[in-house]
């Protein structure tokens, strides 16, 4: 089959989705608090298809994402999103911040980082440790009965990885990052969030980065910060990949060609590998070559339909499927609606 489509109507390179574990952690509270109408009322200024309420398992832009999380912000007046035991109130981040730009180097703002969060929070304590060339922050609960809510460790982690990551201005690699709760369900979007070695079931949550980046130097001014603060969380969130995962550059190799390919054959001579060591490779990084490539697939579909006027057929051939027959089941079954559906959903 052969299709052909103007640059124009054919978005870049497809955006990594996000489990819907994110944007259901996120608009818990909300739930709890303002009930359902206000959910699918946030989930209608992100334009996130009404499927997705309370469906984990599914998929959204980063985008959708975004935008849900500002609208839930604004909502509950919590920049924090009511994960924990008492709420960040807004204008939180950007005094935080503003503490942080004159500190003399990084251990410093770390240090000024943790004694500031730990002003605001009642069931965790944010400590900042040093050991084994590293540096790094632990998040050690004040109380026995303290509740380990994953996406808050994520989001603090994350945030904490961001911000010293900002101040750098460079998207720092991770010396390990440590979590308090066991491997989870979507492991696979780590590979976007923490650049860097990740051990699950962790006595506290933490985050290490190299002791060389100790005593740098940075120059941030508030200019650049009202930016930074405007563009939040984008520019902290959702942004880094691990490119040193083998699954990352056979994706990345997949996305480069025209159609992704089904051949593993020829992804692994491209990389440079037999394909039994791809495999190897791929196998210790808990996933396969059919995982990536449908998660590729899956991926380049959802941008597909949302952000062009590309027919089903066409969207179809453009994700590697032979027949749109088999397209629609591959997509029910991530998505758990038609594309056809999805797309009218996302109008």
């Amino acid at each position: 089959m052969h299709v052909h489509f103007s640059n124009r109507s054919i978005p870049p390179e497809p955006a990594f989705t996000i489990s819907g574990h994110f944007l259901e952690g996120l608009v818990r509270k909300t739930k709890t608090a303002h009930g359902d109408a206000a959910v699918l009322n946030i989930f209608q200024k992100a334009n996130i298809p009404d499927v997705c309420f309370y469906q984990p398992e599914l998929r959204i832009s980063r985008a959708q994402f975004m935008a849900a999380y500002k609208a839930n912000i604004v909502l509950l007046d919590d920049e924090m999103h009511g994960l924990w035991s008492r709420p960040i109130r807004s204008g939180t981040f950007k005094y935080m911040m503003l503490n942080l730009l004159d500190a003399a180097n990084i251990a410093i703002a770390l240090n000024r980082l943790t004694r500031f969060w730990n002003l605001l929070l009642d069931d965790y304590q944010l400590t900042l440790m040093s050991e084994h060339a590293r540096i790094g922050i632990t998040l050690k609960p004040r109380v026995s009965d303290a509740e380990v809510n994953i996406l808050g460790h994520e989001l603090m982690i994350k945030l904490i990885h961001g911000i010293v990551s900002w101040l750098l201005n460079s998207k720092i690699e991770l010396q390990l990052v440590q979590f308090a709760f066991p491997k989870p369900d979507h492991f696979s979007d780590y590979a976007f969030l923490y650049p860097g070695p990740i051990n699950f079931d962790a006595e506290h949550s933490a985050i290490w980065i190299d002791s060389k980046f100790r005593l740098t130097n940075y120059r941030r001014t508030r200019v650049e910060l009202w930016a930074f603060l405007r563009r939040a969380p984008e520019d902290w969130a959702f942004t880094t990949i691990n490119a040193g995962l083998f699954s990352t550059k056979v994706r990345q190799h997949l996305a480069a060609m025209e159609i992704p390919s089904d051949d593993i054959n020829k992804v692994s001579c491209a990389l440079g590998l037999s394909t039994r060591t791809l495999t190897r490779k791929l196998q210790a990084e808990g996933t396969s070559f059919r995982v990536v490539r449908d998660d590729l697939r899956r991926d380049l579909a959802v941008q597909l339909l949302t952000q062009s006027r590309i027919s089903i057929d066409g969207v179809a051939a453009l994700v590697g499927f032979e027949n749109t027959a088999a397209f629609c089941r591959a997509f029910r079954g991530w998505m758990q609606v038609t594309p056809g559906a999805y797309r009218n959903r996302n109008i």
